[in-house]
């Protein structure tokens, strides 16, 4: 583990250990600066007991908050996400990553923030916060992921 000088570290690292689930809330969690309890209550669990979420409802949160999202855009390496990004990686996981600064927040992880990942990234979702204007990249031509995509 490489961690990042302290100046560069942008959001607080939250990890979801010992769970197995909830990584899409603690995203979030960190991204926002939003309690945990605050965001899986925004969320819509049914009678699932584990929270697992899909790109819909982390969108759906993010909007709710007043986050700007641009579309869901295919990544076939680290170097093809932009900005700040909730990132789906193989293993049906999310993870929050600074491309501006090379750091990965995996809450999946004990320890992080990290300057090196061995995820796979997948597909991304860039965002902005609600206090900055700058609009977002939408979605790449024939970026076509489902909807309720991964349930992590």
């Amino acid at each position: 583990m490489t961690q990042p000088a302290a100046d560069r570290v942008r959001f607080q690292f939250v990890t979801q250990c010992p769970r197995d689930d909830g990584c899409g809330v603690f995203v979030l969690q960190m991204l926002t600066g939003k309690p945990y309890d605050q965001i899986a209550g925004m969320i819509d669990w049914g009678a699932q007991t584990n929270h697992y979420t899909t790109w819909t409802e982390l969108r759906g949160v993010l909007t709710e908050l007043g986050w700007q999202t641009g579309g869901l855009r295919k990544a076939e390496s680290w170097g093809d996400v932009c900005g700040v990004a909730v990132v789906h990686v193989e293993g049906d996981h999310f993870i929050l990553y600074d491309a501006d600064n090379g750091i990965f927040y995996d809450p999946g992880q004990p320890d992080g923030p990290d300057l090196h990942s061995r995820l796979v990234p997948l597909n991304y979702l860039a965002v902005q916060s609600p206090e900055n204007g700058v609009q977002v990249p939408g979605p790449e031509p024939g970026i076509h992921a489902r909807p309720d995509g991964p349930r992590r």
